[in-house]
């Protein structure tokens, strides 16, 4: 029995694509080639690169360069941007023997990448030698401060900025040198107290509080002092004005009053006596007065005796000349005003 087997003849391959295959090959080989031989340098990044472990140029600036293809040459990339560090709470003394706990914040970044890959290489090693400075620093620093320089009522005895400027200038050269990074900034984060000080920390505020409110006293009293004296010199200054001027007026009154009782003297005598009689009546008996006489003694002679009626009536004006007021009285007519008048 026999078999037809067929066979179909073979496909040729198109030439294109033969030629897309062996660009895409060339292209991936290349790719592959020179991938390792680039580096990039981003912003606030810089590369060090290294032959063999041994560093051999640093790359700061942002772009694109050229190395040989690991492991020839090898490229580390380190963080140039800022970093901020916390301290722990470490314990120190100050001038006057008080126990005071410090928490201080550090800003520092990397300014020399070789140094600081050669001395520490991570941020988490810079952090426990930047601590260590820190401390050593504030141990030598506050031993030079009363507590007082950290926290008071008055702000003149307060000197945390010196103090952080003197911190920062204890670390800096260091940092700079040994590790290659530049500390910008000192601070301290915040203040505390062992159990032991807290009552010495609250005694030390209420004198400061006491002192300001004493010299506080002082200067109200002294102005009070200043205010009373014032008033005092212008009370009296018053007063004596007033008493001038009331003697001015009494001396017019009285004037005024002996012209009055002179023109009425001259125009009825016996009048005047009576008059002068009754109101001294007056001002002897009062309301409540008792007083028990015979009625031809005294005072009422001039219920039983009134004066006579004077024969010419008396002038209508009441005001008299110069003349009149100085003429001779007869001498019956002044006995009888001295003996009328109380």
């Amino acid at each position: 029995m026999e078999t037809n087997e067929t066979t179909s003849p073979a496909v040729a391959t198109p030439l294109w694509v033969k030629l897309t295959r062996i660009v895409l090959g060339l292209a991936i080989l290349l790719l592959l080639i020179v991938y390792p031989c680039y580096v990039q340098v981003s912003e606030g990044t810089a590369v060090v690169v290294t032959r063999f472990g041994k560093p051999l140029r640093e790359l700061t600036s942002p772009g694109a360069y050229f190395k040989l293809p690991w492991p020839l040459e090898d490229a580390r990339v380190v963080d140039l941007r800022q970093h901020v560090f916390n301290t722990p709470y470490t314990a120190t003394l100050t001038r006057d023997r008080r126990n005071v706990v410090l928490s201080t914040f550090v800003v520092w970044n990397v300014a020399k990448p070789l140094v600081y890959l050669q001395s520490a290489g991570s941020i988490e090693v810079v952090s426990a030698k930047i601590d260590g400075m820190v401390t050593a620093a504030k141990n030598t620093r506050m031993g030079g401060y009363d507590l007082s320089s950290l926290v008071s009522t008055n702000p003149d005895q307060v000197q945390t900025e010196l103090i952080e400027q003197q911190l920062l200038a204890d670390v800096q050269a260091g940092a700079l040198s040994k590790f290659g990074i530049e500390i910008q900034q000192v601070g301290i984060n915040r203040i505390a107290y062992e159990a032991s000080n807290v009552t010495a920390v609250l005694a030390q505020m209420k004198a400061e509080r006491e002192a300001a409110a004493k010299q506080l006293r002082a200067l109200g009293e002294k102005n009070a002092n200043a205010i009373r004296d014032d008033a005092v010199v212008r009370s009296e200054e018053i007063l004596r004005d007033g008493k001038l001027e009331a003697g001015k007026i009494r001396a017019d009154a009285e004037q005024k009053v002996s012209e009055i009782y002179a023109q009425a003297h001259m125009r009825d005598p016996e009048f005047y006596r009576y008059w002068r009689s009754l109101e001294a009546l007056k001002r002897s008996l009062g309301s409540d007065s008792t007083i028990i006489l015979r009625t031809n003694e005294g005072f009422f002679d001039l219920l039983t005796d009134p004066p006579p009626v004077p024969d010419s009536p008396p002038p209508s004006s009441m005001s008299t000349s110069q003349e009149e007021r100085t003429v001779q009285l007869p001498l019956n007519s002044a006995n009888s005003q001295g003996q009328g008048q109380p």
